[in-house]
């Protein structure tokens, strides 16, 4: 493996850490917190109405991967986005999956419209067989 492709990989790994942190819809909601300033843990529970035990697992997760970074401030742990950037990396991906939902409520618009037509297309020749039946 030349040295190229082993500095790849390493950020390949880096960027899989990352990716794996970001996996759960809790944690991205912590980032999205915390995307509007440093917020204390207590406050982070509050908002996120999850067990503290649950908050915790997730903190040391995110802060494994680097994207998070804590400080004491008094009795408070104070949280904060290591990686200001990912705030940007996770409003990409949002707005790549609400267009994806907007293109496919679209598509089950127009399936329904053509199942509309077929259902009355359907109705009007179910009816001419009846008739001629009846006749």
């Amino acid at each position: 493996m030349s040295k190229e492709t082993r500095k790849d990989m390493t950020l390949y790994e880096m960027q899989a850490d990352i990716c794996h942190a970001l996996s759960h819809p809790v944690r991205l909601y912590i980032l999205d917190l915390l995307a509007t300033g440093e917020m204390s843990s207590s406050q982070l529970l509050n908002a996120l109405e999850i067990p503290k035990a649950n908050l915790s697992q997730h903190l040391s997760v995110l802060k494994e991967a680097g994207i998070l970074k804590s400080h004491k401030v008094g009795s408070f742990q104070m949280l904060s986005l290591a990686i200001p950037k990912i705030k940007d990396a996770c409003q990409l991906v949002r707005g790549i999956l609400s267009d994806r939902l907007k293109d496919e409520q679209k598509n089950m618009t127009e399936l329904k419209k053509k199942l509309d037509v077929q259902v009355k297309q359907t109705k009007k020749i179910t009816k001419k067989i009846t008739k001629k039946a009846v006749k």
